[in-house]
């Protein structure tokens, strides 16, 4: 049987796309297209949508509350306005059934032929889902009445004119339009190497570039022997997978000695994170920014407390967020100072891990501590006493997390903070990708994919190497690291595994959205 739910559904295309691609050729229309899907699929993640289809310069989605679909719609019309481009989306909520993982039914012919009503720039709604949204503080203009080819009746429809109080901003002028459309240029086309050359070539590259990197860092007065190797260790290295060699730059940074005899670097599953213009990895109890454009530590900064059995990170909201056993501190990506947002007071055995999704900040932790912090207002709310919490991401309108002793994968409403889904699976990782969740088990070595429109997991888990220590989703795909010296790439859609030879253990990884490259650190 369908299954069948209450869903509003979004249709939106590029406006003129036809003409742009004829603009612009074949291989800059490409990377305009890719950038386009990115910020769509961004804007998804961001306010809890499910891609349902697509086809290419259009897509179709779904929002289980018609005032995040609204809110999508009109964000990413401002968004994709710096690529030189329009969209025009049309809106409906009514009953959807799945077939084939698809929604289907009358109500989304509803939202196909409000949006063929739709100028460049505009988002039309129907009666329906405005009357849904009312006292949400959005703006509406009559479009008048409509007959809408296939659907029996008249439909009234809305134009969206405001968000939140604010006017929605006017398309842009054709020639500030045509202006950046012409900035776009397409990325240097890269033949892919045989393996035994990418090989070959990336255990070369790495060599040679930590090698430069550890003779800046050590006594130039002591001589170095002619037969010394050269660390691979102490780094963060920018990976291009399509280059080869894959390795685009190498970074120091130093591992602070401690005086603990035999303490090992402890692992974490986001222990660094890309964005606010830097690259941010914990070592210890020091948080280093590095910067990338200039390929040097910006900034190293003590963590404030003991240290703590695990550190993670993550990015978001205009700040770096650092969660350990005691509390969440926020940094300021500008000045590199740090501030305590929410103290928990527990012990150093504690482990936490952190998330950015919805406007808030979420804490996970083993003591089974989940809290979802608001810092526009600086105000948390916490439960307690639930199932450990191990890893946690934001996907698909939903905070997921992992109980790793327990071997369950746990999904929480943003608004309640309830679980409205328990999973029987298997997780040290979990990531959000395009098109589904994606769960990484390190002892097992294997990749799994949750469908988050049934939380039901999908098909065979994928093999992705012997000791899988990093985890990230980017460009359609999901990327494992390994101590082996592999980094995987797995297809979300096909599921197909390429390796991409490294030459050193991989700590963990993170995937940089602007380059569309991966960061690795090497400790």
């Amino acid at each position: 049987m369908p299954e069948r739910r209450i869903a509003t559904v979004v249709m939106l295309d590029v406006v003129g796309s036809t003409t742009i691609a004829a603009e612009l050729g074949d291989a800059r229309y490409r990377k305009l297209s890719s950038r386009f899907a990115r910020s769509v699929r961004d804007g998804l993640k961001r306010f809890g949508g499910h891609e349902e289809d697509n086809a290419g310069d259009g897509f179709f989605a779904t929002f289980p509350q018609p005032d995040r679909g609204i809110r999508f719609a009109t964000s990413l019309a401002e968004d994709v306005r710096a690529f030189g481009i329009e969209i025009r989306s049309g809106i409906h909520t009514g009953q959807t059934e799945t077939q084939d993982g698809k929604a289907q039914g009358i109500a989304v012919v509803i939202g196909a032929r409000v949006m063929s009503l739709a100028g460049p720039g505009e988002v039309l709604v129907t009666s329906t889902t405005k009357e849904l949204v009312a006292g949400s503080d959005f703006g509406f203009e009559d479009f008048s009445a409509h007959e809408l080819k296939g659907v029996p009746g008249t439909w009234q429809v809305f134009a969206v004119t405001g968000v939140d109080g604010a006017q929605r901003e006017r398309p842009l002028p054709a020639a500030v339009a045509a202006e950046r459309r012409a900035a776009i240029q397409p990325g240097p086309q890269r033949e892919r190497p045989r393996r035994a050359a990418l090989i070959a070539g990336g255990l070369a590259g790495l060599v040679t570039i930590v090698a430069v990197g550890y003779a800046i860092m050590r006594d130039p007065t002591q001589p170095k022997p002619r037969d010394e190797p050269a660390p691979l260790s102490e780094v963060v290295v920018q990976v291009d997978p399509e280059r080869d060699p894959p390795i685009v730059k190498s970074i120091p940074v130093p591992v602070p000695r401690v005086p603990v005899p035999g303490l090992t670097l402890p692992t974490a599953p986001h222990s660094m994170v890309v964005g606010q213009g830097g690259v941010w990895t914990v070592r210890f109890r020091d948080l280093f920014h590095v910067d990338p454009a200039r390929s040097e530590v910006r900034a190293r900064i003590t963590i404030e407390g003991n240290i703590s059995f695990s550190v993670n990170l993550a990015e978001g909201l205009d700040k770096i967020w650092v969660a350990l056993a005691q509390g969440l501190l926020e940094v300021n990506p500008a000045t590199d100072e740090q501030e305590p947002a929410v103290t928990f007071g527990a012990s150093g055995s504690v482990s936490r891990d952190v998330v950015v999704g919805g406007g808030f900040v979420w804490v996970g932790g083993s003591d089974g501590r989940f809290v979802r912090y608001d810092p526009s207002i600086g105000d948390d709310q916490t439960r307690t006493g639930l199932e450990p919490i191990d890893t946690i991401a934001f996907g698909y309108g939903s905070i997921w997390t992992t109980d790793i002793v327990g071997g369950t994968v746990s999904r929480y409403d943003p608004d309640t903070m309830r679980r409205i889904a328990k999973i029987d699976l298997a997780a040290d990782f979990i990531v959000s990708g395009d098109v589904a969740m994606w769960t990484l088990s390190a002892s097992a070595g294997t990749l799994s994919r949750i469908d988050p429109a049934t939380n039901e997991v999908l098909g065979v888990a994928v093999q992705v190497g012997p000791d899988p220590a990093g985890l990230a989703a980017g460009v359609g795909a999901i990327w494992v690291g390994d101590e082996d010296g592999m980094i995987r790439r797995v297809d979300e859609d096909t599921r197909e595994v390429t390796e991409i030879p490294f030459g050193a253990p991989v700590r963990t990884l993170a995937f940089d959205d602007d380059t569309e490259t991966l960061w690795v650190d090497v400790a």
